[in-house]
């Protein structure tokens, strides 16, 4: 009996800041160096910009224009064939911004503009620098890990701007056969690795999207000071019995890597 293909909802929202307390904003943070860090109260960001919504399958990725999914009242609403619309089952969310060439990324597992984190419930409560569960050579990206991936070497890690978080075996190449692990996350460093949404839109909408990131040129990131996203998954309403999130935390921690 052939398996039900594991399936999920992804979209991508643009992050914006606000530090201008004239306009109910927050004034920008900075760490003991002088560098910039993410607010910690939701009145220092400004508003998400939504994204387009696709839906990963099996490692395909299809765009869901015009197929009964909208973006109404704050949420993703999906309306079936026989016309019954329901709100999207939500899976995940991780905040991700690029902070600055020394801070790097910092990260947070849900979205950062619905609470104060100051006084959020841990682990909400602060941001965290990426880290990864290693086990054997695939990396699986997480809040709380090892350092440093499994090896020095993959085609993603310059993509994704990981090269500060290569192995330490610096004189010896060591390949990372993966990268698995937090699904929002994972697509939250692809969309960085784009300069604007229409970029992300068109290599994962190409005909096998981690070939086209693979050939994105190297100095089109969006790798900005300051830059944040929101990246949202959603249970596959179309697919019940393959997406589901028993389903999905097996592909993000015991299944294979998204991208390899």
């Amino acid at each position: 009996m052939a398996r039900t293909p594991t399936s999920f909802l992804l979209v991508v929202n643009e992050l914006s800041v606000n530090e201008n307390p004239y306009d109910g904003g927050i004034p920008p943070r900075t760490n003991e160096h002088g560098y910039w860090l993410p607010p910690i109260h939701s009145a220092g960001f400004g508003q998400q910009i939504p994204g387009r919504l696709f839906r990963w399958s099996q490692g395909n990725i299809t765009d869901l224009y015009n197929t009964g999914y909208q973006w109404y009242n704050g949420g993703w609403w999906h309306t079936s064939n026989d016309r019954v619309t329901t709100l999207l089952t939500h899976y995940e969310t991780t905040s991700l911004f690029w902070c600055n060439d020394f801070t790097q990324f910092l990260m947070l597992e849900t979205d950062a503009t619905t609470q104060d984190i100051e006084t959020a419930e841990h682990p909400h409560n602060r941001w965290y620098p990426l880290t990864f569960h290693n086990t054997g050579r695939v990396s699986r990206v997480a809040a709380a890990g090892d350092q440093y991936l499994a090896g020095n070497r993959a085609w993603w890690i310059d993509r994704l701007g990981l090269e500060a978080y290569r192995s330490l075996e610096r004189h010896t190449p060591v390949a990372v056969s993966g990268l698995g692990g937090r699904i929002a996350t994972i697509f939250a460093l692809v969309a960085f690795s784009c300069r604007d949404a229409d970029e992300l839109y068109t290599i994962l909408t190409s005909h096998d999207w981690c070939r086209g990131l693979r050939n994105h040129h190297r100095a089109h990131h969006g790798r900005r000071h300051e830059r944040g996203v929101v990246v949202s998954i959603y249970l596959d309403p179309d697919n019940p019995v393959g997406s589901t999130t028993a389903a999905l935390r097996d592909l993000e921690w015991d299944g294979d890597p998204i991208l390899r």
